[in-house]
């Protein structure tokens, strides 16, 4: 019997900087959010023939200059921005349409959803998928962009086994910062911990167990670093002390870009996280949600992509048809 399967199409459609001119009037889904847990989904859903459009402002921690060295088939590792662009080539092998602006609002409209970009454009589709990600808070100071993935992190399951024998600083004020802190004994002994804040947070028993175990607490603001093409010396404070540092890991949290699921309803956790169930459905019908903004660990790329898959196979089972779907028990 002859192949059937269509021929694949071998070069990419360019990339538009705004809204496509050939728009098409509904959509089946947005994906809002090109990272890994946006392009999972939007690969799938082009695989299940949905016309699908990808929101990509260029931002997320797939941006920045880490290695990933824990996602499986890559034995040397790969940058996070060429994995983002090589799986961002493999979805525009399908007929997705990716625009290069931001959602600023979404309403529930009668055919489904209605988006709003920061151009003032208006979409609409049946389905959305929220891979919106996180606003990590990094330590502010000179350059500091040039220094995130190289010398400067913010995982413990992704960078620790980089660390070994390094000497550390992690920046946090809280029980869980300390915490961190004494689980990178695991890999380095050369732990410490700054506050970067002159009023300490860290309780009196973690305090004890931090002195106990050797790591020192410093109980000050830095002012910046020194190093050389993203490669950190030192941490300098405010009051003109030097640490030397090989790494400095930033433990002061994130904030989840959850806003546009808040103000259709969806249910969040107390620190903001989109709350979804093991297929990654909100509360909102038709609403989905994958990646960092959906949990408060396992801000994993294997996480990511398992999650944006899993969204996009709820999405295209809420797509189906009434007839597409298995019979109830009974009926």
């Amino acid at each position: 019997m002859a192949d059937t399967k269509p021929a694949r199409r071998e070069t990419a459609p360019p990339l538009s900087k705004s809204v496509p001119s050939t728009l098409i009037p509904l959509y089946d889904v947005f994906v809002v959010g090109g990272g890994p847990a946006g392009l999972s989904a939007a690969l799938q859903l082009a695989r299940f023939n949905r016309q699908v459009l990808v929101f990509d402002t260029g931002q997320g921690r797939s941006t920045f200059q880490q290695v990933t060295e824990n996602y499986l088939g890559f034995p040397g590792g790969i940058a996070a921005r060429d994995f983002r662009n090589l799986a961002r080539a493999q979805v525009l092998r399908y007929p997705v349409a990716f625009v290069e602006e931001g959602v600023t609002r979404l309403d529930l409209d009668e055919r489904g959803f209605a988006a709003t970009t920061d151009q003032g454009s208006q979409l609409y589709a049946r389905t959305v998928i929220l891979a919106t990600g996180v606003k990590d808070h990094f330590p502010e100071f000179p350059l500091w962009e040039s220094y995130v993935g190289r010398s400067v992190f913010w995982c413990i399951v992704c960078d620790g086994y980089s660390t070994r024998g390094k000497r550390l600083v992690l920046v946090g004020n809280d029980d869980e910062a300390a915490v961190t802190a004494l689980q990178f004994l695991q890999f380095t002994t050369s732990v410490l911990v700054l506050t970067n804040d002159a009023r300490c947070a860290v309780s009196a028993k973690m305090q004890a167990r931090l002195h106990e175990h050797k790591i020192p607490l410093v109980k000050s603001e830095m002012a910046g670093l020194h190093g050389r093409d993203g490669v950190l010396l030192a941490v300098e404070l405010r009051d003109g002390q030097h640490i030397s540092a090989d790494f400095l890991f930033s433990l002061q949290g994130s904030t989840p870009n959850s806003q546009l699921a808040i103000t259709l309803g969806a249910k969040t956790s107390a620190t903001g996280f989109i709350v979804v169930d093991v297929e990654q459905h909100t509360s909102v019908p038709g609403l989905f949600a994958a990646g960092d903004v959906t949990r408060i660990h396992a801000h994993q790329v294997a996480t990511a992509t398992h999650e944006g898959l899993t969204a996009a196979t709820a999405a295209q089972y809420f797509l189906y048809e009434p007839w597409q779907h298995a019979p109830q028990r009974g009926s």
